[in-house]
Formats: structure tokens, sequence, C-alpha cells
């Protein structure tokens, strides 16, 4: 993590679901006791550390992986070489989809008989770090199956501060994140009932003081 000029840096590597991220720490300068470390965190990972980085390998448990760097001397910086690979256990499931990128297309999860009684699916949405997400729902269509007393709904929790905010029935909103990440959940009755939303994201762009790479793929 070289070749940025302020003292926080963010880096964001992702990739397909079914893959893992991992990360060897070719070379380390930091100075511990000055405050000087290495955040990194995803889904289902979140650890902080400064010593004896060198030669650590380090492999998340999910497709996605953010690094901070933090240095408060001149010339403090951490060389890492990162790679994918298969993963070993998925914690996702077949519905699920992965979005990256500036801007995309958000739609319901596809009938599917052999996927009942599985929970809901969910949308995994990862922008660049230093930006925040918008969604806004432009049309759901409840369909011949589903009654007027449907037990629908569409979860969203922004991965930034967890919190999370729901949705039911026919309802179009517009909803924005506070941070790079989101998590959206559409209920079973989705797939039970056939019913079909289409929706839209794009990023927000945050004036700050870190600079950030991303290799969101």
């Amino acid at each position: 993590m070289t070749g940025m000029p302020l003292a926080k840096c963010v880096v964001a590597i992702g990739r397909p679901l079914g893959e893992v991220v991992a990360f060897r720490v070719l070379e380390s300068s930091l100075n511990c006791s000055v405050g000087e470390m290495l955040l990194f965190w995803g889904r289902l990972t979140w650890r902080k550390t400064c010593k004896n980085l060198a030669g650590v390998t380090f492999i998340s448990k999910t497709n996605t992986l953010v690094m901070r760097q933090r240095a408060v001397l001149p010339g403090s910086r951490v060389v890492l070489q990162y790679w994918s690979q298969v993963a070993t256990e998925n914690y996702h499931k077949e519905c699920d989809v992965q979005l990256f990128g500036p801007r995309g297309e958000i739609v319901s999860p596809p009938r599917d008989q052999n996927m009942r009684n599985q929970g809901g699916c969910r949308v995994f949405i990862n922008v660049a770090p230093g930006a925040r997400i918008a969604i806004h729902a432009l049309a759901i269509d409840l369909g011949t199956e589903a009654n007027q007393t449907s037990d629908s709904y569409i979860s969203i929790r922004d991965m930034h501060n967890m919190k999370m905010i729901t949705f039911h029935g026919q309802q179009l909103f517009y909803w924005e994140s506070e941070g790079s990440r989101a998590e959206i959940e559409f209920s079973e009755s989705f797939q039970e009932d056939n019913i079909n939303f289409r929706g839209q994201y794009w990023i927000l762009r945050v004036k700050g003081k870190s600079s950030s790479r991303d290799d969101l793929k």
C-alpha cells in the first residue's frame, strides 16, 4: 500500500461469489508504538494488526475484503501481494447475487422450485471505498399468485453501521447508505408467489481525507 500521500488509505478487493481473497505481507515498516496499523474487514471478517506482519498470509471467509493502512511516520508502509482462490466453505446461497461497480440493476431472484424453503435470497453490493450507495425501487409486481395480504418484504442492511430497514408490499422506496457496502434480502415469498422487483443502484461520492483504491471485479 504505497504511492498514497495520505496517512490513511483504503484498498478494496472483490471477487465473484464462491471465491475468497488471500494476501501475503511482503514488507512492513509500520511503527506500532505510534499507533500505526493495518486493518482489514469484510463479511464475517474483522481484524486489526501491526506486529510481525512480514511473511504473514491471511485468507478471507468470503469474496470481498477491504484493507486500511494507518501510517503516522514518513516512509511507513505495507507491501502486499493478493490473489483469489476457490472457497472451501460457502457462506452464500445459490440464489445470492454479487454486484460491483458504480451503478447497476437490481432484480428479484428467479423462480426456482429447488430453492424453496431455503430462506430469502440476497444481493450484495460493494462499491469503491469513500463512496456511498443509493438504491431506488422502480417497480414491484405482486403477480397473480400473491394476494393483498402477502407477507413479502425487502430488507436492506447498511454494512457500515449494521442498521437495517424493511420495506413491505408494493412500497417503492429510495434509500442511501452511509458506507460502501449494502446487503439486500428478498423474502421467500418473492419466489413462492412469483413476485417481480426491479430497481437500480448508483454511487454517491463522499469527499474525505482518506485515499482509496479498489479492485472490484
